[in-house]
């Protein structure tokens, strides 16, 4: 007789793709053993996250998440919505991806018994508010050590569970010579790439800087910056100011990022600070030697001399030379980038972290997570 699975609702601070958080989310609800956990997803409103669930086949519910910062009717609508829904879904335990939501899920959730997992992809605390959001939460997941350190003062609920990425997705591949035709690179230029939003907390103006470094010690690099954000406009316009137009190619999202992955020499990440660097484990799931900075979460994810170079944040002049010093030594960037590659498959595959998550759940409710 088979085993009826257990209804999990699961909270998304967000019905838009805001950034890997919100990938991160999907990729665990693709990933969950629907034989044991059966999953239903609560957004704020429509958009990219909504659509992504339906596509695995979940059930969707919309309730509007209003700011706390201005408590009143709409709030106690939306928490009793909430709480509603978690006893006509019979929910055993609520999930809360991020701080709104886990407000919402604890209010919610709490009071009729439920446990409620916030997990929390933010390393920026956000002070009296975690401690309130914290007490009411029945455990924390912390994607990296970072994130765990917000809350050192209560290290007995936070549970470690670093993001997975889909391996066979992100595998080593040729590069495509169409894809960088279309992109605009020549066919023998050095490729560096980065992914990311522009937003001043991703460090993209040291990053051109440090490109416009590189170009006068070593001609013909071209530079593909994946991604969009309020600074767009600022950014192109820095890079025409450096003299850089030709060879940085702002591409916008695209969906083909392992691709994208594939053409590069090196992968740089330029943040100030960084909660995990999902695109990190990506680029070296692809094979691809990576520099990155020391901010926040990225020691985590990338050992530096072993799987890429790490330097300090807000500084060109140390991005520079990283990048330069695997453009000129082949021979040690296939090195880091091939045990990246192993990094990625032993510590960040999306299986293990769905298996982490499951034993989470289990333990919470104290049932044998092994499937019958």
């Amino acid at each position: 007789m088979s085993e009826i699975p257990t209804s999990i609702l699961v909270v998304s601070n967000h019905g838009h793709i805001v950034g890997g958080g919100e990938m991160s989310l999907l990729d665990l609800l693709r990933g969950l053993d629907r034989r044991r956990w059966a999953t239903a997803l609560v957004v704020p409103e429509e958009g990219g996250v909504a659509s992504g669930a339906r596509e695995l086949g979940l059930p969707v519910h919309v309730v509007p998440l209003p700011t706390l910062r201005y408590p009143g009717p709409r709030v106690v609508r939306s928490v009793g919505a909430l709480a509603r829904l978690a006893r006509t879904t019979n929910a055993a335990l609520i999930h809360a991806n991020g701080s709104r939501a886990m407000a919402y899920a604890g209010l919610a959730g709490r009071p009729a018994g439920r446990p409620v997992v916030w997990h929390v992809r933010i390393a920026d605390s956000d002070g009296p508010i975690d401690r309130a959001l914290c007490a009411l939460a029945t455990e924390v997941i912390a994607i990296s050590r970072a994130v765990a350190r917000r809350f050192a003062w209560a290290p007995k609920k936070v549970r470690l569970i670093p993001n997975g990425i889909d391996l066979g997705r992100f595998t080593p591949r040729p590069p495509s010579a169409s894809l960088r035709a279309a992109l605009g690179v020549p066919p023998s230029a050095p490729i560096v790439a980065s992914v990311g939003r522009f937003v001043e907390v991703k460090g993209y103006r040291y990053l051109l800087e440090a490109a416009a470094q590189v170009a006068r010690a070593r001609a013909g690099v071209h530079w593909i910056l994946v991604g969009d954000g309020e600074l767009r406009g600022e950014l192109e316009a820095h890079a025409r100011s450096l003299g850089l137009a030709p060879q940085v190619h702002f591409t916008g999202w695209r969906d083909d990022i392992p691709d994208v992955l594939a053409l590069c020499d090196v992968f740089v990440l330029p943040s100030l600070r960084e909660a995990f660097g999902r695109v990190l484990v990506e680029a070296m799931a692809m094979g691809r030697p990576v520099v990155a900075t020391t901010g926040g979460g990225v020691p985590d994810v990338v050992v530096d001399g072993e799987t890429g170079l790490l330097v300090d944040p807000a500084a060109s002049a140390p991005l520079a030379a990283a990048v330069q010093t695997l453009l000129e030594n082949p021979g040690r960037a296939g090195h880091l980038g091939a045990a990246g590659r192993r990094r990625a498959q032993s510590t960040f595959s999306l299986t293990a972290h769905v298996d982490a998550v499951e034993r989470a759940y289990a333990e919470l409710l104290g049932v044998d997570r092994v499937a019958g």
